[in-house]
């Protein structure tokens, strides 16, 4: 079965109302996320075992479901001004699912935590936003 643009464009909607933004309640100090299960609609190994299926159902969901996320973050970031991910615009879905199979492949202990924390994570991870130093007051030192 083949969604249209307008069935993946409601499927990423409904996803997005249901992925929390940013949620930091299951991350200690930078980008580090408790390996406890967190409440939650999807586990990140069950998000994982979706994205590794070869339905089209299961590839369908896995992609709604991280862009969705994604689409959350970047919006986070440029609507209220801060935090990470910085997120390229060009990212695909192919390569949203690669980071999220790749930080969960080198995290094993975040099987169970919740998805969207473990994809927010992995995003952190791969696009952190470059570091601005502030300038002192007065202007630079001359």
């Amino acid at each position: 079965m083949r969604f249209g643009h307008r069935g993946a464009a409601l499927i990423g909607l409904a996803l997005a109302a249901a992925v929390p933004v940013i949620p930091l309640a299951a991350q200690s100090s930078r980008g580090t996320l408790a390996s406890d299960p967190v409440e939650g609609f999807e586990s990140a190994g069950e998000l994982l075992r979706k994205c590794r299926e070869s339905s089209s159902f299961g590839r369908s969901y896995c992609f709604a479901y991280l862009a969705a996320t994604a689409d959350a973050a970047r919006s986070y970031r440029e609507w209220l001004g801060g935090g990470d991910p910085c997120l390229p615009r060009d990212l695909t879905l192919g390569q949203l699912a690669d980071v999220f199979e790749a930080h969960l492949v080198a995290n094993p202990s975040l099987t169970t935590a919740q998805a969207a924390s473990v994809v927010v994570s992995a995003l952190q991870e791969t696009f952190p936003c470059p570091v601005t130093p502030i300038a002192p007051p007065g202007g630079a030192p001359g």
